[in-house]
Parts: structure tokens; sequence; C-alpha cells
């Protein structure tokens, strides 16, 4: 989207800029209203944000006359300000504002009006279009680019709303972060978010599985150690991690693992930002910001006193939750369908898109694994087949069952697989009559019951016990 940023303000106009470029939106800047007329009058602009209160003219002032041009057929604008009054907010939206935000303007609000914004412009070009694109073209780009050049997808409001925040946190280095969720659900490419906020950068990004170091090489390896400190050591000083990571960032995957002994000496450089090498008196000033994350739930493990409470206090100034997938099924098909089309371009493969049972499928599934255990189902059909369409046999030979107990919601759910109290004698009934509607196809019975084939099977065997 061509974003048009007004605002006399350096400060704020670049923030705003900054995370609107992180979203990969083509943003210009203006400092004054009359300027920004001119642009206007360009045509080239989707979306306006102005502030309210500017010498010479208002952002009031500016609405007012932008509404009068040919280009505002397809403009929104959204004001904002500092000095919010009632009186104001009606004014701005009788004279058409889309909408009205007071400073300082909130990421996740920013989020909330341009997806209400792509959402408005595809459903008017869908209902003046003939067709539908079958390319998703038409879709708005709702991917981040990290530095790296991993591609972040932001699909439902749960991860837009986690993008934002990483962004804000990107904009300081000296905030700790702490990043929690179940495994699989993408705390790395978070952590990598916040430290190059979308674009690529030359500073450094340490990351270190601390549930992969040995407890008695843990304080060494962070910190580094004096030459003759320890036995088998070399016979120069050593650089830990953090001195790799001067001037970026350090990313302690896994931060439950830490030795409880050795969480006092990482509370140090979280508070003090230095710390000492093994074997050595010289204090070392730290420069990097730290990013902690963890799949274990740290308030538990304190009470439990395996993870120091004023650590666990201090490292969550900032604080990211990243929610299952299970908990934001919206994002599933447009997950597989992504790695699907990422998959099949790097195998040469012909697979194009997902039909409707292996999508119900898929968000039938309760997805423990989380996106990596999609992300690897995924690759491993693309890997074992070539075909234009996924279909649900393509599932066969995976840990992904096509048809699932725990999300079962049919005729026989509650009283089979959850333990209810009907007579055998009218299950079998139900099972039979199923059978003879979809003239013996057992895959077909069980989704019209609601249940998988395992119970179907299971049910048929008992009665062929009991005759």
């Amino acid at each position: 989207m061509r974003i048009l940023i007004v605002d006399d303000d350096t400060g704020s106009r670049d923030s705003v800029a900054r995370f609107l470029k992180a979203m990969k939106h083509q943003v210009t800047q203006c400092d004054n209203a009359k300027d920004a007329i001119a642009l206007i009058r360009t045509g080239r602009f989707t979306l306006v944000f102005s502030d309210i209160k500017m010498p010479e003219m208002s952002g009031i002032d500016l609405l007012r006359e932008a509404m009068q041009l040919p280009a505002a057929i397809q403009l929104k604008v959204v004001l904002f300000t500092g000095h919010g009054t009632m009186e104001t907010a009606i004014e701005a939206l009788r004279l058409g504002a889309y909408d009205y935000l007071l400073k300082p303007v909130k990421a996740e609000e920013l989020v909330t009006v341009i997806n209400k914004i792509l959402v408005h412009n595809a459903e008017n070009t869908q209902s003046h279009s003939p067709r539908k694109p079958e390319n998703g073209k038409d879709r708005p780009d709702n991917r981040i680019l990290l530095g790296d050049g991993t591609q972040v997808r932001m699909l439902s409001v749960k991860m837009q709303q986690v993008v934002a925040e990483a962004l804000k946190y990107h904009t300081d280095r000296s905030v700790p972060v702490l990043i929690q969720g179940e495994t699989g659900t993408g705390k790395e490419l978070i952590a990598r978010l916040i430290h190059d906020g979308g674009n690529k950068t030359a500073r450094p990004f340490i990351d270190i599985n601390c549930a992969a170091i040995q407890p008695g090489l843990f304080e060494s390896e962070l910190f580094g150690y004096k030459a003759g400190s320890f036995s088998g050591g070399m016979s120069k000083d050593q650089k830990g991690k953090f001195d790799a990571a001067q001037g970026g960032t350090i990313f302690l995957d896994e931060v439950a693992e830490i030795p409880i002994e050795l969480q006092a000496k990482l509370l140090r450089v979280v508070q003090e930002k230095e710390y000492y090498r093994v074997g050595g008196a010289e204090k070392i000033a730290m420069d990097a910001r730290i990013i902690c994350a963890t799949n274990v739930n740290l308030p538990t493990a304190v009470k439990a006193g395996k993870f120091r409470a004023d650590l666990y206090y201090r490292l969550q100034v900032g604080q990211i939750m990243l929610p299952p997938l299970r908990e934001r099924k919206e994002d599933i098909v447009i997950l597989a369908t992504g790695f699907l089309s990422e998959f099949s371009q790097q195998r040469k493969k012909s697979f194009k898109k997902i039909n409707s049972e292996a999508k119900q499928a898929l968000i039938r599934y309760n997805w423990p694994g989380n996106v990596r255990e999609l992300k690897n189902i995924i690759e491993w059909i693309v890997l074992m087949h070539d075909d234009i369409e996924l279909e649900a046999h393509h599932f066969n030979g995976t840990s992904f069952p096509t048809e699932t107990e725990d999300t079962s919601t049919g005729l026989l759910s509650k009283c089979v697989i959850k333990g209810g109290s009907i007579i055998e004698s009218h299950v079998n009934h139900l099972v039979e009559d199923s059978l003879k509607k979809f003239a013996g196809n057992k895959a077909a019975a069980a989704r019209y019951l609601g249940i998988s084939r395992r119970s179907l099977y299971r049910l048929l065997e008992k009665t062929n016990t009991q005759s």
C-alpha cells in the first residue's frame, strides 16, 4: 500500500514510517499539509496518516481539501493528534476521515486500521471484478521480511499483534525481551524480527541453545575465560558469546535450562550491563540486546524453585506470548499453502493448491508441534509426491491424522469417543445404516458419524466379535 505520512513532529513521523516500512508498505513522509496536498493530487496514495495540529495548515484543513480532489475516490485519511477532543473527532469523521487516533500512536492500532482498509479495498475489488483470480494475487501482502531474507507471514490478528510488539521492542536495545510459547511456534523468528526490525543489518545475532550446553561449560561459553583458569583450557584468553554479540543481540533459547546456580550471573549481566570472564578480575561492559525464549511455564518453574524469581521479573520487562497454532486456525491453511509453494519451487514440483477435503483435515487437527510440525509435514509431502493439488491421501505416511478423535463433532463423537451412555445395539444400528448409506465406504461413513476411521474399525471389530 502507498502511504503518505504528514506530521511536523519528526520523531513521531519517523517512528510511524519505520513501522509501516517494516510491514513492506511504500511510505512517503511530509512535514506540512500544503506540500502534502500537492502530493495527494498525484493520485499515488491509498492512505494518508496526518497529524491534526500543524503550523499554517491543520490536518482538519488538509482533510477538507483532500476530500474535494479527484484522488479522494480511492483515498483514506486517518488523523491523529496528541490533543484530542470529542468535537475534533466528530468534525474529522464528518469531513470524511476514515479513522481518528490519539498520540502516541500504538503499533497495534496502525495494524488494525490498515487491515480494515485492506479488507475494505479487497471487498470492493471483488464486487467489481467478473471473477476472482485463482493465484491469490488479489490478497493483501501480509508478510514481513526479516533482515536475513526469511519471510514471516502476519495472518491472524493475534500474530499481527505479536509482530507489532516485536517491532516496538526493536527500537530500544536496552530492554530485555522474554518470548514464551510452545515448541514450534516460531520464537527464533520473532527474536530475529526484534533484532533487525525487518531490515538488513550488520549487527551480530548470536543464538545459543541453553539446553545443549553442558552445565560445567556454561559460564565459560557465555562469558569466556582467562588463560589458565581451568585445566584443558586454551593457552590464551578466550572470548565468550557475549563478546561476539557486542553491538547486536544475544538470543538465549531454552533459557529455563540454565543451571540455577548460574542464573544469578545472568541476572547481574541483565541488571548491571557488565560481566567477568571465568578466572578474570576485569569488568567487561556489555553492549548487547538480550532476548530469551522458553517453552516452559516460568511462573511454575519459579514456584518449584527451578528458576530465580528475580531473574524472571527482570527478563519479562519486555514480554511476548506466542499463541499456539490451534488458537489461530485462520492461519493454518494460509501457512500450509505458503509452505507448499515454497517447497514446490525448491524441489521443482507441480503443487499449486490444497483441495477442500485436505483443508478441512488441516483445520481439524490440533497441531501439538505447531508451525514447525505443519512445515515439516508439508515438506515431506512435497518430497514424496508430485501433483497439482494436495489431497487428503497425501497425508498417508506422516504423523498427521486426516481425521482426529479429539475434534470430532458428529453423531457418535460424544457417546463413543467421549464415553457417553447409549446402548450398544443403537451404536451398531447407526454404524450399519451409515455403511449402507455410503455403499460400504468406511471413510465416508466415519466422517458422517463424526469419528475417525480407527474408531469405526474398532466398532466393527467389536460387532463381529459379538456376532
